[in-house]
């Protein structure tokens, strides 16, 4: 009956999903339905979901990320907008990673040391060129970002750029094909970009 629900909830099968409606925010390996629901950008499932009190911002076991996180992993611009209209609430790496630059904003003008926040995968400025958000990443220019900075594992944000250029899976492993199409492109540019205010040639 779990597997059956959840399935539904990945293949957008409401009629399926209207069977069990109190597994709503059953768990299956860590995550809810619409945590699947959002991954694989059913958007009607979703929809189904917290119409039948679905936990927006519910967060997975292993990875502690909410739907929407689920859904940016993969790529789903279309599902990510659909549940922050919602109402999901976000934190500032995921403001920049979603593209989001009107709530990173906000971020910092609350707590200016948002900044210079640091994650396992870098600062702001590696979230950006990991995403390929190029109007985030010239805002974050513009307030003086550490543009040399590396990563735990090492990384410049020049060089997520151009490894995300040359493969768009580089850093985002799971991205639809579109996606990877569009990180490629726009990272390209963010190499570019970073290119020529680190004067490298």
């Amino acid at each position: 009956m779990i597997e059956e629900f959840f399935r539904a909830a990945q293949e957008g099968d409401l009629v399926a999903l209207n069977e069990h409606p109190e597994l709503v925010n059953i768990r299956r390996d860590g995550a809810t339905a619409l945590h699947l629901a959002a991954i694989d950008g059913q958007l009607e499932s979703a929809r189904w979901l917290l119409e039948h009190g679905a936990i927006l911002d519910a967060q997975d076991d292993e990875f502690g990320m909410s739907p929407a996180g689920w859904a940016n992993e993969k790529g789903r611009k279309e599902m990510v907008d659909f549940l922050l209209a919602q109402g999901a609430s976000i934190v500032p790496f995921e403001a920049v990673a979603f593209g989001k630059l009107d709530r990173l904003q906000a971020f910092v003008a609350a707590d200016p040391t948002v900044l210079m926040s640091q994650h396992e995968w870098g600062g702001m400025v590696h979230t950006a060129c990991i995403w390929g958000q190029r109007e985030i990443l010239d805002w974050l220019i513009a307030q003086g970002v550490n543009l040399t900075l590396r990563s735990q594992q090492g990384h410049t944000p020049l060089e997520i750029a151009e490894r995300q250029a040359a493969d768009g899976r580089s850093h985002t492993p799971i991205v639809t094909d579109q996606r990877k199409a569009e990180l490629e492109r726009d990272c390209a540019l963010i190499a570019e970009r970073l290119r020529r205010e680190l004067h490298v040639t």
